[in-house]
């Protein structure tokens, strides 16, 4: 039989754990410089879309959603997992992370692609260096990576 903690001893490991998580949230890089928690979130895709080439119109307004983007932002990267639930099906599309400031608009596809099947499903994960400065963040699929858009994620915000 394994003797058990008593019931402060767990209450010091449980401090301990929350000790060491506080500590590794606050870890330095090899170069010195802190480096941040990791941001984001899930956000519908919709087809609500601003004009070809507008960076600035918010999206999440009155959108039929067709999916969801969970995005995640890192000091370094800008991440994205994208599902497509609802779409016309055997359609490619150009994934497009958008950043503002930065890289908006996007002159081409810069993550990758997305296919739907037969049933008009697709998924995709992509990762693209985060752009210094950049506060504002989303994702546009463009059928056959030209034109514009078809469906524009909700756009996630965070300060500089």
């Amino acid at each position: 039989m394994r003797p058990s903690l008593p019931r402060q001893g767990m209450t010091v490991a449980a401090g301990l754990v929350l000790a060491m998580t506080v500590l590794a949230s606050a870890c330095s890089s090899p170069s010195g410089t802190t480096m941040a928690p990791s941001t984001g979130g899930t956000v519908a895709l919709g087809t609500n879309n601003p004009a070809q080439g507008d960076c600035t119109t918010n999206t999440s307004e009155a959108a039929t959603a067709v999916g969801s983007v969970a995005l995640d932002l890192t000091a370094t990267t800008f991440q994205a997992q994208v599902v497509l639930q609802s779409g016309p099906p055997d359609t490619a599309y150009g994934l497009f992370m958008q950043q503002v400031p930065g890289s908006c608009p996007q002159p081409a596809a810069n993550a990758g692609s997305l296919t739907t099947d037969s049933a008009g499903r697709g998924q995709a994960s992509t990762t693209v260096p985060r752009v210094p400065g950049a506060t504002t963040f989303y994702v546009q699929l463009v059928p056959g990576g030209a034109g514009a858009p078809t469906y524009t994620s909700d756009r996630i915000s965070v300060g500089p």
